[in-house]
């Protein structure tokens, strides 16, 4: 197919990434005001390869267990309800989209690195503001530009354009998205969301994130959900991109609005994203490359400044001196 939009391409196409019907299944039951979690252990041991996998994180050095956890039901005592249906999330996600054979060569060691920083994000966000949403904003997060991935696997003519700008500088702005493909990853994410069925919550939150810092609606209008979302992306800019002083002072200044954020609170967040994010790349068994500390963001966004003050330095000697003369 080589006409239509990206979304009816999309929908229509065989090559859309399809969410594991054991993920569908967990968050179908969750949703569930009386689901207990002998229910979620139930489901989640009915697929061996996610059952291989939570026990194999339970019983690394990451959890410190000094017995051997053999069972779903022996880890959901130790890990909670929530804890256990975010890890069985988590697997089923990164199995869908599972890096496949092509060419067109899409970078998703920086697709991986860019997500797993705004789950981070989000999450510890949530976890100083909203507790009771910290485990969906973790989601949300790891979700907010998977139609990236579903985009360039079901219209890669449309995309060709976004993996040469990729090629040139690494990733493309949200502009570049639009002028190539008429829509952005926030409505292209959750076009695929809603044709995975996921709760409309999730679906509109992704939909609608970008417009919570939009001052012509204002965050009162969009969902508390949308909110830590948005904030979260904007601190995965900050540890995925080359942020100079100004870039940082927006990012804190963006969450400080959003979400109503202590700056001492927003700084123990910032302190700890690398770090978490590690932790979850190695769990999930992701490669994201290289990840920066809070501090060495700082640090060489200073050093870009006195850079270009020292190189202005040499221009800005003359002028002086001729101002002095005509004094």
């Amino acid at each position: 197919m080589s006409g239509g939009s990206i979304i009816d391409r999309f929908r229509a196409s065989e090559n859309l990434p399809s969410l594991p019907s054991v993920a569908l299944q967990v968050l179908s039951l969750t949703e569930q005001p009386d689901c207990t979690i002998e229910q979620l252990a139930g489901v989640i041991q009915n697929d061996p390869a996610l059952t291989a996998r939570i026990l194999k994180v339970i019983n690394s050095p990451l959890f410190g267990i000094a017995k051997n956890i053999t069972s779903i039901k022996q880890s959901s005592t130790l890990l909670g309800m929530r804890k256990l249906r975010i890890m069985a999330l988590s697997f089923s996600i990164v199995h869908s989209i599972a890096p496949r054979e092509d060419r067109t060569h899409f970078n998703y060691e920086r697709y991986w690195r860019l997500s797993l920083t705004a789950a981070v994000a989000s999450r510890l966000l949530a976890m100083q503001t909203a507790k009771q949403l910290t485990e969906d904003a973790f989601v949300a997060g790891l979700l907010h530009n998977i139609g990236l991935v579903a985009g360039h696997l079901t219209a890669p003519d449309l995309f060709a354009p976004l993996l040469e700008r990729q090629a040139s500088t690494g990733w493309w702005t949200v502009e570049d998205e639009i002028k190539a493909l008429g829509v952005s990853h926030a409505e292209l994410s959750a076009e695929l969301l809603d044709v995975w069925g996921l709760p409309q919550s999730l679906t509109d939150a992704v939909r609608f994130y970008r417009e919570a810092d939009d001052r012509r609606t204002g965050p009162a209008e969009v969902s508390a959900l949308s909110r830590l979302l948005c904030a979260g992306v904007a601190i995965a800019d900050l540890f995925t991109g080359d942020a100079a002083l100004p870039d940082i002072e927006r990012c804190r200044t963006t969450c400080i609005r959003l979400i109503g954020i202590r700056s001492e609170s927003l700084e123990q967040v910032l302190d700890a994203v690398a770090t978490r994010v590690q932790e979850i790349a190695s769990m999930l068994s992701l490669n994201i490359g290289e990840t920066i500390s809070y501090d060495r963001i700082v640090a060489r966004a200073k050093e870009q400044l006195r850079d270009a003050i020292s190189s202005a330095e040499p221009d800005e000697a003359p002028k002086a001196k001729k101002r002095g003369r005509a004094a």
